[in-house]
């Protein structure tokens, strides 16, 4: 099951990805990449990982109106994954990029 379940976080970090570039695309939503999904055994949640760039009020602000999009996202998914279920979606900060960013600069300063 394991299998399965890894294949549905690809797909959902690849669809949620696409309606991000597409049907989102009018939003200001800054430089906002989905890094991963991490999908409750239950199929109840999903856990969508988020890298802004840009300080923390952007940052907040982009999770913020990702979650008040999180019911039309959802919609979308369903119409085009023929899935019996689509789970809920949290969308949820990711820093490990800015994290490996700042590591980068670190190095290459030190």
């Amino acid at each position: 099951m394991g299998g399965r379940m890894e294949r549905l976080e690809s797909l959902l970090t690849a669809e949620i990805s696409q309606v991000l570039l597409k049907d989102l695309a009018g939003q200001d939503l800054g430089l906002a990449t989905i890094t991963g999904v991490k999908i409750a055994r239950d199929l109840s949640q999903a856990k969508v990982y988020v890298s802004v760039l840009g300080d923390e009020r952007r940052r907040a602000q982009t999770i913020q109106q990702l979650q008040r999009a999180a019911g039309y996202i959802r919609g979308l998914l369903g119409k085009r994954l023929h899935l019996k279920r689509i789970p809920r979606l949290v969308f949820v900060d990711d820093p490990s990029l800015r994290n490996a960013d700042r590591i980068n600069r670190l190095l290459k300063d030190g």
